[in-house]
């Protein structure tokens, strides 16, 4: 999937000065949408990631903790339940730390994300609809959630290094889903905060990171917890 990215190069040094480490600037990841839909036997990579630099993948700093919100307006009964669960799933797949901070009623849209590198605001997840949250808007009523991520980067001799700062995800409080099973808010939010760690839509219908979420998924499958693996705390930490 093309991922268009606008990059923002750091003003040259003066003449005679130390030149500064060339900065990328602050990024928006694509808003990613999955949706429900009719089974697929669609094959193809198993994983794929938003956004790859000189062949690495654009991820979280895994030796550094991710800070998450929750909105409770809209919220779906017994979905605070399922976002923890999810959560800790993919906490046990990346090696992340996630540290919760509390409550906001705030509506995931794209303003929540960083308006530069200097400040990470946390993971926002909560249900809205297409009327609140501009990730939602536009979209087709099949959809079940968005999630778009921000990220910053630097180069040092040649090499790009970059960190994923904050992410946002949207759940369609218009759609009516059970809260655990296959196709559940449950594997709804796992296939979100996948793509908040840096994954993008597989090609395999056999993964919950198909971009139509499949009938007999309740979990992440090997394709989707390899990709998990890459982004995660085993690839080391990342100094910017």
């Amino acid at each position: 999937m093309v991922r268009r990215l606008l990059l923002v190069l750091a003003s040259l040094a003066a003449l005679g000065a130390v030149p500064a480490t060339p900065a990328l600037g602050l990024h928006l990841s694509d808003a990613d949408a999955v949706t429900v839909g009719m089974p697929s036997s669609a094959t193809g990579a198993s994983y794929a990631f938003e956004t790859l630099l000189q062949g690495r993948p654009v991820r979280w700093d895994p030796c550094t903790a991710i800070h998450w919100r929750y909105r409770t307006s809209g919220q779906v009964v017994g979905g605070f339940t399922q976002v923890v669960k999810a959560i800790v799933r993919i906490s046990r797949a990346t090696g992340t730390t996630w540290v919760y901070d509390g409550a906001v009623t705030t509506a995931p849209t794209t303003s929540w994300l960083p308006k530069s590198s200097a400040t990470r605001p946390p993971v926002l997840i909560g249900w809205a609809t297409a009327a609140r949250s501009d990730l939602l808007s536009g979209q087709s009523p099949n959809v079940l959630g968005v999630t778009r991520m921000a990220w910053f980067g630097v180069t040092r001799d040649g090499t790009t290094t970059a960190a994923i700062r904050s992410a946002v995800v949207a759940l369609n409080q218009g759609k009516h889903l059970p809260l655990t099973g296959p196709v559940s808010w449950y594997t709804v939010v796992l296939h979100e905060l996948s793509h908040a760690m840096g994954l993008a839509h597989a090609g395999s219908a056999s993964q919950l990171m198909y971009p139509v979420i499949q009938p007999g998924l309740k979990d992440l499958q090997p394709g989707d917890l390899t990709g998990l693996a890459r982004v995660g705390r085993a690839q080391g930490c990342i100094r910017l």
